[in-house]
C-alpha cells in the first residue's frame, strides 16, 4: 500500500492500518487520545480550525486523582514533544469533568551562567556596607570617602543580606526541589535608602499545578522570617530606650514588631505623650527592614509571594484579593494626604502616600493578575491549605501601614 506522497507502506496490525493515509500530526494526536484514556474518560475532542497543532482539546471526565494523573501525562507527551494544559470543564457542573488542551510543548530553557548574580551581590554587600556606615554612630562624609571604614556598616549589611538571601534561598531550594528551572537570585544594589530594593528571582518555565506554586511561593517568606525573628530579638536585646525631642524620623509598627518591642522593654512604644521610644541598633534596624519586606511580599496580589499563596489557595476567586489589596493600597495612599490629615488627625496613624507609588510598581511592572499554573484542577492538599492560611497570618502581623513617620516632641 502507498500514502498519499506515493510511498510504500507496509502495517504489521490493523491498528498501524488505521494511520494509513493519515499525517504525522494525525498519529500524534491520536497517540495523544490513547494516553489521555487510561485517566479521562474521552467524551468530545475538538481539533483546531486552522490544521495547526496549538489548541486541540479533549474533554473528559477524570477517573485518577488530577495530580497523579497530570503527572503521568507530563512525562508521557514530553516523548511526543507536546505539553498539556488541564482546566475545570467550564461547560460542566462536575467537579470531575475537565479540559485537556494539548500544545507544542516549548524548548526546554538553557543553563544560565551565575556571573551577574554574583556581580550584582558583590555590589549590594558594598552598597549596604556604605549605609551601614552612614547610619552608624560617628559617621561623617571623611568616614563614606574611605572605603574600609565602610566595614563599621557590617551590622547593618550582615544582618539585611542574611534576611534576603535566606528569603530568596527558599524560593530556589523549593523550586529546585521540583525540578522547576529557576534563576539564581538577582539582589538589587542602590547607594541610598537601605543600600538595596530588595531581590528576586526568576521563573524561567511554567509550574505545573497550585501544589508546587504554593510550595514555591510560601518557602521564601518562611524561611526569610525564620531567620528575621531572632535577629530582631538579638538587634532589641543590644538596643536602648531613648526619649527623643524635637523633629524625628520613626520607623512603624507592625503587630509583629509592636509585640517584639513590648516583650523587650514591657511598654507599648512609642509613647507619644512622652516621647518614649527605641534607639535601635543596627542589626534591630537591618531586620526591621528584612520584616517589612517580607510583609510587602505578601502582600495578597499579582506575582508577589503573598498572590501566589492566595492563588494556590483560593483559585481564581483570588482575583478578589487582587482587587481589595490594590482598594486598601489606593485608600492608604490617599489617606497620606496632608491636607487631610489636618482634617482628620486619625489618618495619621493609617495614611502613607508611597502607597501610590507601589501601587503604581505593581500595576505597571508586577502586573496584579495572579500566576497561572499548567493544571488548573489539583488544589492544595489539607497540609498546604493550613500552612497558606498561616501564611496570610504573617502578612498580618508583618504589614507595616505607615513604614515611616515624622514626630515633633517638645
Amino acid at each position: 500500500m502507498t500514502d498519499r506522497e506515493g510511498r510504500v507502506r507496509s502495517y504489521a496490525t490493523a491498528a498501524e492500518f488505521d494511520d494509513f493515509d493519515r499525517s504525522p500530526d494525525e498519529v500524534a494526536w491520536e497517540k495523544a487520545r490513547k494516553l489521555l484514556r487510561a485517566d479521562l474518560d474521552v467524551q468530545a475532542v475538538q481539533r483546531p480550525t486552522d490544521g495547526g497543532r496549538t489548541g486541540l482539546e479533549i474533554r473528559g471526565r477524570l477517573r485518577t486523582a488530577s495530580h497523579e494523573a497530570f503527572g503521568r501525562w507530563m512525562r508521557d507527551f514530553a516523548a511526543l514533544k507536546l505539553q498539556p494544559l488541564l482546566r475545570p470543564d467550564p461547560e460542566s457542573d462536575d467537579p470531575q469533568a475537565v479540559r485537556v488542551t494539548l500544545a507544542p510543548a516549548p524548548a526546554r530553557p538553557r543553563p544560565v551562567r551565575p556571573w551577574l548574580n554574583i556581580a550584582l551581590f558583590l555590589v549590594t554587600c558594598c552598597s549596604t556596607l556604605f549605609v551601614g556606615a552612614a547610619y552608624g554612630p560617628g559617621a561623617s562624609e571623611l568616614t563614606l570617602l574611605n572605603p574600609r571604614l565602610w566595614l563599621n556598616g557590617w551590622p547593618f549589611a550582615g544582618t539585611l543580606l542574611l534576611i534576603l538571601g535566606v528569603h530568596e534561598l527558599g524560593h530556589f531550594l523549593a523550586a529546585r526541589y521540583h525540578r522547576i528551572a529557576v534563576t539564581w537570585p538577582y539582589f538589587i544594589p542602590v547607594p541610598f535608602a537601605f543600600g538595596t530594593l530588595g531581590a528576586f528571582i526568576r521563573l524561567r518555565e511554567p509550574i505545573r499545578d497550585r501544589r508546587k506554586l504554593f510550595d514555591v511561593g510560601a518557602a521564601g517568606p518562611l524561611a526569610g522570617l525564620a531567620v528575621a525573628v531572632p535577629l530582631l530579638w538579638m538587634g532589641l536585646q543590644g538596643s536602648e530606650l531613648d526619649r527623643w525631642s524635637g523633629f524625628v524620623n520613626l520607623e512603624g509598627n507592625s503587630l509583629l514588631y509592636l509585640g517584639a518591642k513590648y516583650l523587650a522593654f514591657g511598654a507599648w512604644l512609642p509613647d507619644k505623650a512622652t516621647g518614649l521610644d527605641v534607639s535601635v541598633n543596627a542589626m534591630a534596624f537591618a531586620a526591621w527592614i528584612g520584616l517589612l519586606a517580607t510583609g510587602l511580599n505578601l502582600l495578597p496580589v499579582g506575582s508577589l509571594d503573598g498572590g501566589h499563596v492566595a492563588f494556590s489557595l483560593f483559585g481564581d476567586k483570588a482575583r478578589l484579593f487582587n482587587r481589595g489589596t490594590l482598594a486598601l493600597m489606593a485608600v492608604l495612599g490617599v489617606a497620606g494626604w496632608e491636607p487631610l490629615q489636618r482634617a482628620w488627625p486619625f489618618l495619621e496613624n493609617i495614611g502613607y502616600t508611597y502607597w501610590l507609588v507601589w501601587l503604581w510598581v505593581i500595576a505597571l511592572i508586577m502586573r496584579p493578575a495572579h500566576a497561572s499554573t499548567l493544571d488548573m484542577v489539583t488544589e492544595l492538599d489539607p497540609r498546604r491549605r493550613w500552612i497558606g492560611y498561616a501564611v496570610l497570618a504573617i502578612f498580618v502581623l508583618t504589614f507595616v501601614p505607615v513604614p515611616f513617620r515624622q514626630f515633633v516632641w517638645s
